[in-house]
Parts: structure tokens; sequence; C-alpha cells
């Protein structure tokens, strides 16, 4: 979910992104009175808040890391120190208020900065016009703040089949798709880009399954020869399959039954059913069957069916449509539009919320196992943890560097106050203590010398 992050006539935007006095303005500026309210902009985890002070250009700042919600990190630049509200750690939810806007740092005037930067983050990533991705958000407060998943938000996945035929899931899971579902059939007819697509959704880490269109005996073909289609197209690369139940000439519940057993009977386990909610309530005989026999509920459900990226266009964690049950059980992944554009494509987008191992067990049905963090989970918690360190060391190492500084001088290579040794150098601070110790020392020996004399 995406939000503002101030409430609309509590600002005036006095800054855009671009060129600015002569260097490049990262961000957009809102200008507010000290004290006015911000907000998250997306669910995510703070990176750096109250902890850290004296940042340079920005004096006091938020950073919030977002990648898993959005994509995207979130920088509030000039907040009033005192007044924010989230330190480093903290996760935070959409809407949800993290500090007031202040006058801190290298400012014109009392505003806030409010950067974008896209993914893997500000480390790493690049800033990006915030305009663009402030379109259509909603503003805090009129959004219902949903509930974080155990590792922090909602996964989105794309299904697929021969009609995305080239379709790049590498580049799709740089954009966030955490997985991807795969036709083998649409009756006895088989998906030439089965293998393909499965090869390529794995290589890029994400969770895989498969679908098999069931048709009604009646068009042509039994449920059995339609199974044993299916299985030719996986051969070696069996994986758990959802029944997809949708076909114009209606179904009876035996024919879902029917194909549940042919594949468990070749040791294909069925993760639940796919369908539509018009066609569950009123296509399938008899009335809107109980679904629990199938396993889990995937529903289809469009509503505006918006054209955008997934997390843009997904309507969110706390929708109707996650608590409306079809044949008894509310569903376990919402296809929510069909117009979602990923790696450049427009594709079916599906939601889970819950995390990579939750959505593994449910397609495999074996418990959630202890996951190994991925390469990419890997950087982000160094990120995270770097980050988070000199959120805390900050003022230290600035001082450090500043003992350093006034013992090396400017660029390390000595004061030019202090003089130059015999080979034309200037002089570091130690350079010159010692020279002066070793004045001192040849002055105490010329007096300790003309007193002996005089004697």
């Amino acid at each position: 979910m995406v939000n503002y992050p101030m409430k609309p006539g509590t600002y005036q935007v006095s800054s855009g992104y671009g060129p600015r006095w002569g260097t490049f303005h990262a961000g957009l500026d809102f200008a507010a009175p000290i004290g006015t309210p911000i907000y998250a902009a997306a669910d995510g985890v703070v990176v750096e808040g109250r902890e850290r002070y004296n940042v340079s250009g920005f004096g006091s700042w938020i950073w919030l890391d977002c990648q898993e919600a959005v994509g995207k990190d979130f920088i509030y630049g000039h907040v009033k120190h005192s007044g924010i509200l989230v330190k480093a750690g903290d996760r935070v939810r959409a809407g949800q208020q993290i500090g007031v806007v202040g006058n801190e740092g290298q400012s014109t005037g009392p505003h806030c900065h409010f950067e974008v930067w896209g993914s893997p983050g500000r480390l790493g990533g690049a800033h990006q016009d915030p305009a663009p991705y402030l379109a259509g958000a909603a503003q805090p407060g009129e959004a219902v703040a949903r509930p974080v998943g155990k590792q922090g938000g909602t996964l989105h996945g794309v299904d697929l089949s021969e009609h995305q035929d080239g379709m790049s899931l590498k580049r799709a899971a740089s954009e966030g798709i955490d997985f991807a579902i795969i036709r083998t059939t649409d009756g006895t007819y088989k998906d030439r880009c089965y293998r393909s697509h499965l090869e390529d959704a794995e290589s890029a880490g994400l969770v895989t399954a498969a679908y098999h269109y069931l048709r009604n005996p009646s068009e042509g073909t039994t449920v059995a020869q339609q199974v044993q289609a299916s299985l030719e197209v996986m051969g070696d690369k069996k994986r758990p399959v959802w029944i997809d139940v949708e076909t114009p000439a209606g179904l009876h519940v035996d024919h879902i039954r029917q194909c549940k057993q042919e594949f468990e009977r070749h040791g294909v386990r069925v993760i639940g059913a796919y369908s539509y909610v018009p066609y569950w309530e009123g296509r399938i005989s008899p009335h809107e069957p109980d679904s629990h026999e199938f396993g889990a509920f995937w529903v289809a459900a469009y509503g505006q069916n918006r054209t955008g990226s997934p997390r843009a266009i997904y309507p969110g964690d706390r929708h109707q449509q996650w608590d409306y049950p079809l044949g008894n059980q509310k569903p376990a992944m919402w296809q929510y539009g069909s117009n979602a554009q990923v790696a450049g494509y427009t594709v079916d987008i599906n939601a889970y919320r819950g995390s990579r191992a939750e959505l593994r067990a449910l397609f495999t049905g074996k418990p959630a196992p202890e996951e190994e963090p991925s390469e990419e989970e890997m950087n982000k918690l160094y990120r995270q943890i770097t980050t988070f360190i000199s959120g805390y060391l900050g003022p230290q190492i600035d001082a450090i560097q500043e003992i350093w500084r006034q013992l090396r001088g400017p660029s390390g290579n000595g004061w030019s106050q202090l003089g130059q040794n015999d080979k034309g150098q200037n002089l570091t601070l130690v350079d010159a203590v010692a020279a002066i110790r070793q004045q001192l020392a040849q002055i105490q020996a010329d007096l300790d010398e003309l007193k002996r004399r005089k004697k």
C-alpha cells in the first residue's frame, strides 16, 4: 500500500526533483511548519531513526527500508530530531506517523525532504523522482494498516503459460516477484513452455508450482487422459499442482474429485482448486460444493483490474476478498488482476500473505522449515546491520575522523603551519610535537653546557 508522506492541506511542495542551484535535487521538498506530522510511505523497517543525529546535509533524518513491500527505500530529511518516533529495527506500516517536520541541517526553512530509492535501496540503488511513485497514493489515515507477515509482508507471484513465451523470470524476480505457477496442460493440450518457464523461475529463486486447466469430459477427453497429458509435460520436473476450475462447459464436483485422485495416484500433490467467485458459486454441480477436500482455495477476483506494477495495484491485505469464503473456506491465495506489468509483459498477478517458507509449505504440504537465507536476503541483512551500526557509531566515527584530521592534516599530508622536515614535507601534529621535544632537549643541553663552562 502506497501512502503520501504528509497529509493534504498541511504542506506545500516547495521544490521538485531535478537540477537545482547548479546541483541535483534528489527528492521533493514539502514545506510545512515545524512539528507537522510525517508518515511512513509504505510498510517497512527503520534503518536509521532517532538514534542517528548529525547526518550530513539533513542534520537529522529517517531512513525506511520498504524493499519487501514496494521495492523502495525512503529518506525523510531535516526531520525534527526530538520529534522522531521510531528507531532502527522498528517495523512500521503504511500511513503510520514516524516523525515531524523540522529545520535541521542545511535547510532554507522548515520542510521535509522526501527521497525514493529503487532496488536494492539507498545502498546500491539509485534515487528516483518521487512524483510518479506518489501518483494515486493513499493519504495517511485513508487505508487500514495491514498486519505484517512473519517476514514483513505479502508475496506476489505470476501464473504463466505459453502466452508468456520469452518472459524473463529472472527479471521478474529482480522486480519483486516471489513465486510462479506454471501451466502444464489445458485439457490434453500440452503447454510447450512449462519446462523452460520452470527452469527459468527456479534458477531465479522463485517458489514454484504447476496448474492444470480441467476440462469437462463432454469436451472430448476424459479426466484420466488429461492428467496423463499433464504428467507427460512435467516428466522428471513434477511439481505440486493446482486444479484450474473454470471451463465454460461447467463441471461436476466428481470431475474435480477424480482429477485430484488421478494426480495423487501418480505421486503428484494437489495443492487445491483455483476458480473465480461466480463460477464456484453457480457453475459447479451440486451448487457451491465444499472445497476443503480439494485442499486450499486460490481465488480469482479482479475488481477494477488496474494496470501497473503488482504492488502499486494490489488492493491490500485487509481487502474484503481475503475474508470471502468459497466452498466454506477463505482463500489462501488471491489472483487480484490480469493487467499487471512484470518484466515487460502483461500477466495475471497473485498475492500470498505470509513468508516464503509458509508458501513452500502450502505448495508441498510439508511443515515450514527454518529456511537458509538467500543471497539477496543476506545482502539485505548486511545492509541493515552496517547501516544500523553506522547509526549508533556515526558520531563516534565522525569524532575519530576529526582526531585523525587534526593529527595528520586535512589531506593526511601534514600542516603547512607547523613547518617542514629536511625532505620538504609538511609536519604532522605528532611530527611537530616530536620536533619541539627535540628542540627543547637541545636547548636544555645547551644550558647545561653554559653552566658547566661558568664553573
